[in-house]
Order: structure tokens, then sequence, then C-alpha cells
């Protein structure tokens, strides 16, 4: 099973040299964990999802220029298995430092060919869940996570698509 590792950059922050002291001065406030906080990402949809998972911005250089952590995420349909190892390939484990969003949280969007859904999520409270329907007029599919809020709970299916026909 893939491991998304947005740790080792993480850490590369926590660990820059002396003459880097202006720009970590910026970043002190980011929330940031000297161990990686873990979860597994899985797909339950019969079709393969890709999407990647986000940190929030930090500064990384002198001239104050922003960026963050980004990893890409590629599940298969649900149930798939490696054929030669046997492995579940609807899933991903996927672990970050930070630095997050408020409430601990990162960005979590799903794409086809463009994006066609995002959410804020904790990582810390469980199993991040990828869901998707056919369109009740067969005109294409609605995809979805089940997300977690701030506050630990976990999202449902969200209205705009609960209202398309």
């Amino acid at each position: 099973m893939k491991r998304i590792l947005l740790t080792v950059i993480a850490l590369f922050i926590l660990s820059a040299p002396a003459h880097a002291q202006d720009f970590m001065e910026q970043n002190k406030d980011l929330d940031i964990t000297e161990q990686p906080i873990c979860t597994t990402i899985r797909n339950e949809a019969t079709f393969r999802i890709y999407g990647g998972i986000s940190t929030d911005y930090f500064v990384f250089n002198d001239q104050g220029d922003k960026t963050r952590h980004v990893s890409t995420i590629r599940l298969e349909a649900a149930g798939s298995t490696d054929p030669k190892t046997g492995q579940l390939t609807d899933r991903a484990d996927i672990c970050a430092s930070g630095p997050f969003y408020p409430g601990r949280q990162l960005d979590l969007t799903l794409r086809t060919l463009f994006p066609v859904f995002s959410c804020k999520t904790r990582i810390d409270k469980g199993e991040i869940v990828i869901k998707a329907e056919r369109k009740a007029d067969d005109s294409g599919v609605d995809m979805w996570a089940e997300c977690y809020n701030i506050d630990g709970t976990k999202t449902t299916k969200p209205e705009a698509i609960k209202n398309t026909p």
C-alpha cells in the first residue's frame, strides 16, 4: 500500500538552517506536529478515483514566496486488489505533519480531468471514504467524500448533490 509522505517536507521546514530565520519567523504559528498524523482514504466507487491532498500554505524562502505540500492519490475501484501482491488498491494510507489548516485539517480534492469535489478534512478522526452515485437521469456520476469537520463530525452527501436530478 502506498504511503503519501508529506512528513519529509514538513520536517525540512522544522530543520531549516539558521540563515533562514527571517522566513521561519513567518512560519512560527503554523500547526506542524512532531509525529505525523495518519489515516486511510478508501474508495467505495465502482471506478478509479484520482485526487490530491494538500496542506496549508507556508513561506519557503527569504523573498516571502508561499507554497504548500501537495500529494496525488489514485485509488482503484472498490474491492480492487493488486494481482501480484493481493493488497487492496482501493485505499491508501496518508500521513502528514502539516502545516495544517485550522482545526488540523488538510484539503482533499477529487478530480476527473478537472476538480469535481473538494473539502477540508481532519485526518485524526478516522477513515475518509469516497463515494459515488449514478445520477437518476443517467447523465453522469456524483462524487463526494465523507470528510471530517473541525469538531470531528463526519460530513454527508453535499446538499448540492442531493438536489440534482
